[in-house]
């Protein structure tokens, strides 16, 4: 894994953020804010960026690449849209991680400590924090209907009655 700061005051780097949709409803000052204590992270191919098990408390967005999702050894999920959330479910509810992601081709992400929402001040803070648990509930309603719908499928497929 490579790693670098952002530099808040290069104009191709916010753009990329201004691309991601928890980033969309923030100003210009509050993205300037964000981007000053995110992490720019770059993954080979076969990386792992998060092990299951483990405690942490970064999040990340995805710019380019494809992750692979395991849950127990099992590939459960892929990762591949640009703005595309993971590692949020630690951060809402402390718990430890859920699933490893590895990338299966080269990646790039911003990787954010969600520890510097605490580190943001007055109406930033507010701002910040209202959008980023927004966009992690609507992540979190995809996934539950996701599931519901494989549940779904798997009780049909092996004649389950509820």
């Amino acid at each position: 894994m490579q790693e670098q700061e952002f530099d808040p005051t290069n104009g191709e780097i916010l753009e990329q953020f201004r691309k991601i949709p928890a980033f969309a409803p923030l100003d210009e000052a509050q993205i300037k804010a964000v981007a000053n204590l995110s992490r720019l992270r770059r993954y080979e191919a076969g990386e792992t960026i998060i092990h299951e098990g483990e405690y942490d408390s970064w999040v990340f967005f995805l710019i380019q690449g494809e992750l692979g999702i395991s849950h127990k050894g099992v590939q459960v999920g892929v990762i591949r849209r640009l703005g595309d959330v993971f590692g949020e479910m630690g951060i809402v509810d402390g718990s430890p991680r859920s699933a490893t992601i590895k990338a299966l081709k080269p990646a790039l992400c911003i990787a954010m400590d969600a520890a510097i929402l605490e580190r943001l001040e007055g109406r930033d803070r507010c701002a910040v924090q209202s959008a980023f648990y927004r966009v992690f509930c609507e992540i979190m309603a995809v996934r539950l209907r996701e599931m519901d719908a494989k549940l779904a499928e798997l009780s049909r497929r092996c004649n389950l009655k509820p």
